[in-house]
Formats: structure tokens, C-alpha cells, sequence
């Protein structure tokens, strides 16, 4: 990859962390790498264990993804009328599933057909670079999963705007209840801001087109 594509792609990985590092990293990523210390306590959280273990998550993030899940959640949402639903999420005794859906509820008609797979794409991309830092994957591999991720963000969007929307929707619907939402949204609305206002934000230097070709 040259120079413009590596920066494209070390400002799609952030984009599923919160808060200030969201837009630090989207700024220095290239320039201030992750320790691997944190690179192993991230692909702990995944249960990565091993090169086996990374390219399986990767696939998962790249083909299934956490979309599969609001694609179903959603599914079920669009045959309840809106009373039906409001009951459904006041009722619910499963907290994590009453914060899934109430992320599908508010988000199903702002997004596209791909739903949150922009989280799933940012998410793979930042572990593929954990995995490289911390060798599970060499140079070559990394970069083939970041390649492919970058070109199903360009097929799946249309724009920066569109893809953190979509990244944002993901953060949120991954939360694990209601509250945690209230907290993300709250933590992350100044960093959602200097995203797509900031003179020095990459989303008004680089191309969401930019050729991968």
C-alpha cells in the first residue's frame, strides 16, 4: 500500500474504539503504533489466542459480523407496530437483548441494507493490526485483511458520513444494557463532532473513494 492508502486505513480502525482515542488515533495511528501489551489485552477480549483463532475472528468480522444479528432483530421489529414494540422493550427482562433492540429500533430506518458492518469492518481492521503487532499474522496477511475490509466498505457505503453513522450504530448496539448506551453516546458525541467537523479531521482530507485497486 502507499503512503494515502496505509493513512485511509489507519482512519477506518478507530472508528469502533470510544472517546478520545477514536479521534487520536484517526489522526496519529500511523505514527503512534499500539504496544503490544494492548494489542494482546484487545485480542484477549476476542478470545484470540493464536493465528488460528485471529483469522477465524477476522472471517467472522468479514462475512458474519454483529450485522447478522441486527439483521435478525430487526427482521422481527418490522412485523410490530409501534405500540407492539414500545411494549416489547418496556417488558423485556434480558437486559442485553432490551439494549440490542432498542439500538435496532433507533437506527433501522437511518441506515442502509448493511446495516452496523462498518463496526464490523473497523473492528477487523483494528485486530488484524493487533494480531500483526503482536505476530499472529505477518506483514502480507495483515494487509490482505485490511484490503479486503477497506474494499467492502467502499461497496457496502458512499461516504465517510454514511460509515460512521453505521460505525456508531454498532458501538451502540454492542453495549451490553441501556445505560452503557446513555454513557457511549455521552462520551462519544464530542469525538462523533470533531470527526466530521474538524479542519484537521482525515474525513476532510481523504477520499472515501480513495482507489485500493
Amino acid at each position: 500500500m502507499n503512503r494515502k492508502q496505509k493513512k485511509y486505513v489507519n482512519t477506518l480502525a478507530p472508528l469502533c474504539m470510544i472517546g478520545y482515542y477514536t479521534f487520536y488515533y484517526s489522526l496519529y495511528l500511523s505514527e503512534v503504533p499500539f504496544s503490544k501489551r494492548t494489542a494482546r489485552k484487545h485480542l484477549k477480549q476476542y478470545e484470540i489466542t493464536d493465528k488460528n483463532t485471529a483469522q477465524d475472528r477476522l472471517e467472522w468480522f468479514l462475512t458474519t459480523g454483529n450485522r447478522r444479528e441486527f439483521y435478525v432483530l430487526q427482521s422481527s421489529l418490522l412485523f410490530l407496530s409501534e405500540a407492539e414494540a414500545k411494549e416489547l422493550l418496556s417488558i423485556g427482562e434480558d437486559e442485553t437483548l432490551i439494549a440490542k433492540l432498542s439500538a435496532v429500533k433507533k437506527y433501522m430506518h437511518r441506515l442502509n441494507e448493511h446495516s452496523i458492518g462498518a463496526f464490523d469492518l473497523s473492528s477487523a481492521i483494528l485486530l488484524t493490526k493487533h494480531a500483526q503487532r503482536t505476530g499472529l499474522l505477518t506483514q502480507k496477511e495483515a494487509q490482505s485483511y485490511e484490503i479486503r475490509a477497506v474494499r467492502l466498505a467502499q461497496t457496502m457505503y458512499t461516504s465517510w458520513s454514511e460509515y460512521l453513522t453505521a460505525c456508531t450504530a454498532g458501538a451502540e448496539f454492542v453495549q451490553k444494557s441501556t445505560d452503557d448506551q446513555e454513557k457511549y453516546l455521552n462520551f462519544q458525541k464530542n469525538t462523533l463532532i470533531k470527526l466530521m467537523a474538524s479542519k484537521h479531521s482525515p474525513f476532510r482530507k481523504i477520499e472515501f473513494e480513495t482507489s485500493f485497486s
